[in-house]
């Protein structure tokens, strides 16, 4: 059986070739690049991540970056798949680095918020000169019962 005249099949296409048909937003294209890479970068990000869930999460990121910074890539003599690493490494880094920060405020036992809110208050109040007793705070209301 003969392919129609009107449909052309694709040939070997190189990753390259799929990011500048991504750029012309070409949804098919995506598609193959999409199958082509998801395995591969799964499997980097659940290494580098050692999070199966987490991995899932950015590796969809990855793709969506793809996707969205394609048009500005596609004209450039880029290699695809070099792109498509540095754009996963790069999403590593950065969830690396919220996990140091999570890590650096949990250390403390303070949240961040927390801690500004406790400078706001205690900013607002007088400084107690040295030697001063620390008295408990002047209660307005009935007294508590006995």
């Amino acid at each position: 059986m003969s392919v129609p005249p009107n449909v052309v099949m694709p040939g070997p296409e190189t990753v390259s070739d799929l990011v500048k048909r991504i750029g012309d937003r070409d949804r098919a294209a995506f598609g193959r690049f999409y199958r082509r890479l998801v395995r591969a970068v799964f499997t980097q990000l659940s290494d580098s991540l050692d999070s199966p869930a987490l991995a899932v999460a950015v590796t969809r990121a990855v793709f969506v970056e793809v996707w969205r910074l394609a048009p500005g890539h596609a004209s450039h003599h880029l290699d695809g798949l070099a792109w498509v690493n540095a754009i996963a490494a790069r999403h590593v880094a950065d969830r690396i680095a919220e996990f140091e920060q999570h890590r650096r405020r949990s250390a403390t036992g303070v949240d961040d918020t927390l801690g500004r809110g406790f400078v706001l208050t205690v900013g607002k109040e007088p400084l107690a000169r040295a030697g001063t007793p620390i008295r408990p705070p002047h209660r307005t209301g009935p007294a508590p019962a006995h």
